[in-house]
């Protein structure tokens, strides 16, 4: 078995400052395993360094992204995938894992050990799961360039690194979740209708727009995409379609003399009172409050 390997990383001591930032990360790096390569590799502290047999447990979270290769990832209680180029897996704090590449292709790896209240919340809130933690990535350009540049600010020794790095993490953190919350290819179709939907509502949101209409014309069911509306951006048609109209209010507010009835027939309201009413609800202000606080 060969030894040989490109290989770059670190492991960072940790401030009070980052662990007030929230998010604080423990190691980076990156090695291109060649096929037949003794793997795990070497130079890992306790604590992070495993094998295959014993696998290991971490006190953090990390983030593996495989750009070529293969290999294969276990973990506790009955996770066992086949890793492929442009998957990243997740791995938990308290939870067994292992992972190796195949023996006849190797892989490229690059990874971000972290931890903090904001990671811990999304475990909290189920944004992310020790019952899902392989994806395929979606947007591998911007993942590898995003790599890229961690190690860049790394091997720099930049300022406030720390926080330069957390801001990388959340980054990908980002595009992990919306990798999961993607559609599978086999429902690109309704997918499709989804980005449709959105970008017609961006367009259109000053109109009176029927979303359950809206669901007819894109061919697909209206319970499937109210569901599916609020999966791709947290909301569901209707609040996403008064968000922006709110948006659009609150510019008119600043930067035009419009009255208040006119705003909220410039941006799809019709009732005024309806329109006052829900601007309070949302910002505990009225729109004539708000508009005059923001000019002060």
């Amino acid at each position: 078995m060969k030894t040989n390997v490109a290989s770059f990383h670190r492991y960072f001591p940790i401030s009070g400052r980052d662990k007030k930032w929230g998010l604080y990360v423990t190691t980076a790096g990156e090695s291109r395993v060649a096929p037949h390569t003794i793997y795990p590799l070497g130079g890992h502290p306790k604590g992070f360094a495993f094998d295959w047999q014993h696998g290991r447990i971490l006190e953090g979270f990390a983030l593996i992204y495989v750009s070529s290769g293969g290999g294969k990832f276990e973990s506790k209680p009955n996770v066992s995938l086949s890793i492929k180029a442009g998957h990243a897996f997740l791995l938990f704090p308290k939870v067994w894992h292992r992972y190796a590449p195949d023996t006849e292709t190797g892989w490229h790896e690059h990874w971000i050990g972290f931890d903090g209240e904001i990671a811990r919340k999304w475990l909290r809130h189920r944004f992310i799961s020790p019952k899902s933690p392989v994806i395929k990535i979606n947007a591998e350009d911007t993942v590898l360039a995003t790599f890229s540049r961690m190690m860049q600010s790394i091997r720099a020794n930049r300022p406030a690194v720390q926080q330069i790095l957390a801001g990388a993490t959340n980054n990908l953190m980002g595009l992990f979740y919306s990798a999961q919350q993607a559609q599978p290819a086999a429902d690109m179709q309704n997918a499709n209708a989804i980005e449709l939907a959105i970008a017609r509502i961006q367009n259109e949101f000053e109109r009176d727009l029927n979303m359950k209409l809206v669901a007819q014309e894109l061919g697909v069911g209206y319970s499937w995409f109210r569901h599916t509306f609020a999966v791709h951006t947290g909301l569901s048609p209707h609040q996403y379609l008064l968000e922006l109209r709110l948006v659009r209010a609150r510019s008119l507010l600043v930067e035009t003399q419009l009255s208040v009835k006119e705003i909220a027939m410039q941006t799809g309201f019709g009732d005024e009172f309806y329109f006052s009413r829900l601007f309070r609800q949302k910002l505990n202000l009225t729109p004539s409050q708000w508009r005059n606080r923001q000019r002060k």
